[in-house]
């Protein structure tokens, strides 16, 4: 039989309603015929789109090398003349001098009319790069370079995505050899080589993650397992954790202030124009001292004035703190009692890696929608030529490359069609606007869909009287139910806004990088710079209007309003928690973190013999111990989002316990009983 008290405290239970009704409809109607018309642009671009004329190159007639029927036997492609190629990007806008599909790349440096005079026409036509359905025996070589149809040189070039270029490395060849000199711009081809060098260097990253993968995937599960075992430590020992950290903090600036002050005493009694000498010592003490009297002074005034502050801030906020590391505990408290929740985001990482999967797709099959242009280019390489020729649609010289040799080599004499530049119609572009919205959108909807089934966890733990007995059974799952059920509009709502606001620093962005003009780029700087701020506030306030959704059942607007009021009124209190959570939360990041990176230097620079006999030596090894650090920074990042909005939630609930209850028996306070010492309230 259900006691009085117990029925009263039914009465005015404050966590999770369960009569709820759906809210912000309008906006998940607006969220799924948006998600509709993007699965549209997605089979338009998938139908329309070829992605392989972007991940491979093509010959002046459009042709795919080492894919289309009759080039099959010749994956790479072989420019002309790659001096025309210096204010072009070769792998996505192409490069306006003839380009054909060819077995080898050249190897060896080569110049046809030097080549002509020294060993005779038959030998050099053998030697020469030409186009297809050419009778070289029926012109000279001068004729065959002259009209296009043979490459005028090549240089010992190696294949770089398929493309042949001068690396880097045979640039010391083509300075050695003085026959190329006079035809061909060395200084343009070295620019090209050099342009082309950070290729070089993301094939040889591609190198080394294909040998050590697997060992990077090792630290990775390394650091799951720490971030786990970093949380519970939290649980049991969260306020010690803090406590020493400040102590710390206070520590070193101590020290720091008596050796700045210890520098400034030795300088003390020598004038300043010792300071010179001191400079010349090389002891590494005199090293440090002889930057001056002045400097180590400022410095130690500095740190001293910090110091003060710190340990005035520290008495000021001294209750705040401690309410602050019991919140904490509380937290700590919730995610052990729920522990699915620290697995709960790898699901919305999942859903969000798909959609970044799907945006990428689409945007490679929009991008390869682009068509080459080509236009007539005269014996002077100028182009605007006036020739009538079937071949040739309109008056601005655009050519259809396939056949123009043959059909208009009386109307054209000495034209010959080459590529011009690649562009698309504008509705692709817009596509791509579309593509890029969508995906701020979709990552942005997953990751507020993670925040308030989480927020609904953790309410339904703060709100149980008896915890952990009173929690309902499957908290998480039953908040992802009503969240699904009931809130996904709100979860549209919040979530477009703030993909609003970060297109809007995209396009500025955009906008920066292109303007030309100084003050165009004040105006978009100090505009991002406000936006930014902006942004990051709608961020806080949805999160807050997810909790209060998540356990008042209110849509958007009024969960907002609610969440601004409260927040409001205890301001500083949430400053102070912000900035504890923060800085425990940047602890555990940066001791699992660095304790990875330390590893794996040593692991990956063969510094453990028991551990070189199973891992290949590395020539690049930085690129490892960087993917295992920053795969380390995101996994903890993962999983302490749980934690982070636990005590968010775990906060705003406290706050609310605190407003609505007076410690009666008809409404008692649900917070722990080291709030309640903190508050000096009891039930």
């Amino acid at each position: 039989m259900i006691e009085e008290a117990d029925l009263e405290r039914e009465l005015v239970y404050r966590g999770p309603v369960k009569n709820r009704s759906c809210t912000d409809v309008v906006c998940l109607v607006i969220f799924i015929a948006f998600l509709v018309g993007w699965g549209i642009i997605g089979i338009y671009g998938f139908i329309l789109g070829d992605p392989q004329r972007l991940l491979y190159p093509t010959d002046s007639y459009g042709r795919i090398c080492g894919v289309d029927e009759k080039l099959k036997d010749k994956p790479y492609l072989f420019y002309f003349d790659l001096t025309q190629c210096a204010d072009s990007f070769l792998f996505t806008s192409g490069c306006p001098t003839p380009q054909i599909c060819v077995k080898t790349c050249p190897v060896e440096n080569f110049v046809a009319i030097d080549a002509a005079a020294e060993t005779g026409e038959a030998l050099t036509k053998i030697k020469m790069i030409c186009k297809e359905n050419v009778t070289v025996s029926e012109m000279s070589v001068k004729e065959l370079v002259d009209k296009g149809y043979c490459a005028s040189y090549y240089i010992h070039s190696e294949p770089l995505a398929g493309r042949c270029v001068p690396l880097l490395t045979n640039t010391s060849d083509i300075f050695s050899n003085s026959t190329l000199e006079p035809v061909v711009p060395i200084e343009k081809i070295v620019n090209v080589a050099r342009s082309l060098a950070h290729f070089v260097i993301l094939d040889r990253i591609f190198q080394e993650f294909s040998k050590t993968w697997w060992v990077i995937l090792i630290g990775l599960a390394i650091s799951m397992i720490m971030s786990f075992f970093w949380i519970v430590l939290m649980r049991f020992a969260a306020g010690l954790m803090i406590w020493l950290s400040i102590a710390f903090i206070l520590v070193l600036q101590g020290v720091g202030t008596w050796y700045c002050f210890k520098c400034y005493t030795e300088l003390k009694d020598f004038p300043e124009a010792n300071n010179q000498t001191l400079a010349e010592n090389e002891s590494a003490t005199n090293l440090i001292t002889s930057s001056g009297r002045s400097i180590w002074q400022i410095i130690a005034i500095f740190l001293c004035i910090f110091m003060a502050f710190t340990i005035l801030m520290l008495i000021v906020l001294r209750n705040r703190i401690r309410m602050a590391i019991a919140l904490i505990n509380h937290a700590s408290n919730a995610v052990g009692d729920i522990l699915s929740t620290l697995l709960f985001p790898i699901f919305p990482w999942v859903f969000q890696v798909l959609v970044i999967g799907y945006f990428a797709a689409v945007a490679l099959y929009a991008a390869s929608i682009d068509k080459s242009n080509f236009r007539v280019v005269g014996p002077d390489n100028k182009t605007n030529i006036n020739c009538s020729c079937t071949s040739v649609i309109d008056s601005v010289g655009t050519c259809i490359p396939l056949g123009f040799e043959k059909i208009c080599d009386i109307q054209c004499p000495g034209s010959t069609c080459r590529f011009f530049d690649t562009g698309a119609d504008f509705y692709v572009t817009l596509l791509q606007i579309y593509n890029f919205f969508g995906l701020c959108w979709s990552i942005f909807f997953v990751s507020a869909l993670s925040e308030i089934v989480l927020a609904g966890a953790f309410a339904s733990w703060y709100w149980a009287f008896s915890k952990p007995h009173d929690v309902p059974a499957y908290p998480l799952a039953n908040s992802f139910f009503r969240t699904v059920s009931y809130h996904l509009g709100t979860v549209a709502f919040g979530s477009l806004i703030i993909s609003i606001l970060r297109s809007i620093r995209v396009l500025l962005e955009i906008l920066e990088s292109n303007a030309r003009e100084n003050s165009i780029n004040c105006c978009c700087c100090i505009i991002q710079f406000f936006v930014r701020i902006l942004e990051k506030i709608i961020r806080f306030i949805n999160r807050n209007a997810y909790v209060l959704c998540a356990i008042n059942g209110t849509g958007f607007r009024q969960s907002a309003s609610d969440a601004s009021s409260l927040i409001w009124r205890n301001v500083a209190d949430i400053v102070v928690l912000d900035k504890v959570t923060e800085f425990l939360l940047f602890l555990g990041r940066f001791v699992i973190v660095t304790t990875l990176g330390i590893v794996s230097f040593y692991v990956f620079t063969n510094k453990i013999p028991y551990v070189n006999e199973c891992i290949s030596p590395t020539d690049f090894f930085v690129v490892p111990i960087i993917s295992t650090v920053l795969g380390a920074y995101f996994i903890t990042g993962l999983f302490f989002s749980s934690y982070s909005m636990a005590v968010d939630t775990i906060f705003l609930c406290f706050l609310q316990d605190t407003e609505i209850n007076d410690g009666s028996a008809e409404k008692p306070f649900y917070m722990s009983q080291e709030l309640k010492e903190i508050l000096g309230k009891k039930n």
